[in-house]
């Protein structure tokens, strides 16, 4: 056979096999379509059948209201030590010469991506949360009809629409993206999703909760409503306990009423829900804070003036503006959130480095003292009812920007000091009605001490003015505290 042929049979045999993968190719294609549809009717069905469950008659539940944390009143007017002076120590004390690296982090601000190409079905929004300047694109006939009487029915048929309108998917995307951009927990996710329902459907505030409470569960979240004379609420159980908010409790489960969508939230009386979540794997709401929020990176500063061995000093800090404003409905939670919290880049820069030059190559005792010292006398005293009229404990931004501290937000500050300036241990102690703290020296220092996890820690109390470690406040010398674990 000679070339030519050849030629001719190997281009034949190439034509061959490009039209036979095509065509799979193409039987591919349709096969996948096929299946897509089949996925999205399933999708369908379980919508279809979750709106059926909402429309049957949902029971009645007595909301019960939130208590205290701790019931024991805080002291009103703070002791004062006198000043000791200096104790000779019995071992020679440890000299902090190599103290933790003070993260350089550059604060990340949410940055406007251009603008894609909005289809003609689409309709760009452009919103703000905490300042930041938002935008997505949702489906111009996104369906949310809400009329008549508030029951379950309604409810019902406004779930069936809305899972009806092919844009939610994509809302809950961008949401989704929005909320990673700006490193939200939780309850953050919750927040963005609520500010986005109160710019999109101004008219209507059971609107807006019927919306939140779609998406939410949507991205996996078991969240609620419930309905009472004609009002809607929201409703969500939390893996951490909350304090003074309202809740319901189903089999065995708190759900707390998300109180920041009504806009006048005052409920004693039974609200009706159900008990089927939509999907069986939904999530429950962690007040865990990981990161601070990535917002407006607008900073404020200030300095923290106080007195030390006689000797006078100055702290100029930095903190977050709307870092401070997104905490500041924060619902009150367990202390070991507020203990393990983190704060802004520009807030642990400025505290570490100005604090870092005044305890380097000092003695452990000396170091401790002098961060007592700052926390006990630079900020002004105040306990949380008569600040805010309600019980708040502070994230340590937070203690930096408000005028006045009691003793949990001090304790968690000068935690926070302790770990990351000097890297030495430290845990919370839960006392009725006060919260101090204890660190564990290399070598024993004199005083009062607490033992935890085999090791000693001496009392370092933050609000026991001039008190240094080893100090307990009179009215808890013989009170055996609860150990906080802070490791």
């Amino acid at each position: 056979m000679n070339s030519f042929y050849k030629r001719m049979l190997f281009a034949a045999f190439v034509l061959l096999y490009t039209v036979s993968l095509l065509h799979a190719q193409d039987d591919f294609q349709k096969w996948l379509e096929k299946d897509q549809k089949q996925f999205n009717a399933f999708l369908s069905e379980e919508d279809k059948a979750f709106s059926d469950f909402l429309k049957q008659e949902w029971e009645p539940f007595n909301s019960a209201k939130g208590s205290r944390r701790d019931q024991a009143p805080k002291p009103v007017v703070l002791p004062k030590a006198k000043e000791k002076p200096i104790e000779k120590p019995r071992v020679k004390p440890k000299v902090l010469k190599h103290l933790p690296q003070i993260p350089q982090e550059t604060p990340v601000k949410p940055k406007p991506k251009p603008k894609p190409v909005v289809h003609p079905k689409l309709k760009r929004f452009a919103f703000t949360f905490f300042n930041v300047p938002l935008e997505l694109d949702y489906k111009k006939d996104f369906n949310l009809a809400l009329s008549g009487q508030i029951n379950n029915k309604t409810i019902g048929n406004a779930w069936e629409a809305m899972s009806s309108s092919p844009g939610y998917t994509k809302m809950v995307e961008q949401l989704l993206t929005l909320r990673k951009t700006m490193a939200l927990n939780d309850w953050g996710w919750m927040q963005l999703v609520q500010s986005f329902a109160k710019q999109v459907l101004p008219e209507s505030e059971n609107k807006q909760i019927l919306f939140i409470w779609f998406i939410l569960n949507k991205s996996g979240y078991d969240v609620r409503t419930a309905y009472s004379h004609n009002s809607i609420y929201l409703l969500f159980p939390s893996t951490n306990n909350i304090y003074e908010n309202n809740y319901i409790t189903i089999d065995g489960v708190k759900y707390y009423f998300l109180k920041t969508v009504n806009a006048h939230f005052q409920l004693d009386k039974k609200v009706y829900t159900y008990k089927k979540t939509y999907k069986n794997d939904n999530k429950k709401v962690s007040m865990q804070v990981r990161h601070t929020p990535r917002l407006s990176n607008e900073i404020l500063q200030k300095k923290l003036t106080f007195k030390f061995r006689g000797n006078p000093y100055s702290i100029p800090v930095q903190y977050e503006k709307d870092v401070v404003t997104f905490f500041r409905s924060y619902p009150q939670t367990q202390l070991q959130i507020y203990f393990d919290a983190p704060i802004s880049p520009e807030a642990n820069a400025s505290l570490l480095n100005a604090l870092r030059p005044y305890v380097e190559n000092k003695s452990e005792l000396e170091a401790v003292n002098f961060l007592l010292r700052f926390v006990q006398t630079s900020f002004a005293y105040e306990t949380d009812d008569r600040q805010f009229g309600r019980e708040k404990y502070l994230m340590p931004e937070e203690t930096l920007f408000y005028p006045h501290s009691d003793c949990e937000d001090r304790a968690i500050l000068f935690a926070y000091l302790v770990k990351h300036l000097l890297g030495m241990p430290v845990v919370g102690l839960d006392y009725p009605g006060h919260i101090a703290t204890a660190v564990s020296f290399t070598n024993p220092i004199p005083g009062k001490t607490v033992s935890f996890n085999d090791k000693g820690f001496a009392i370092c109390d933050p609000t026991y003015v001039n008190a240094d470690a080893g100090m307990c406040m009179p009215q808890y010398q013989n009170v055996a505290p609860k150990i906080i674990n802070l490791f």
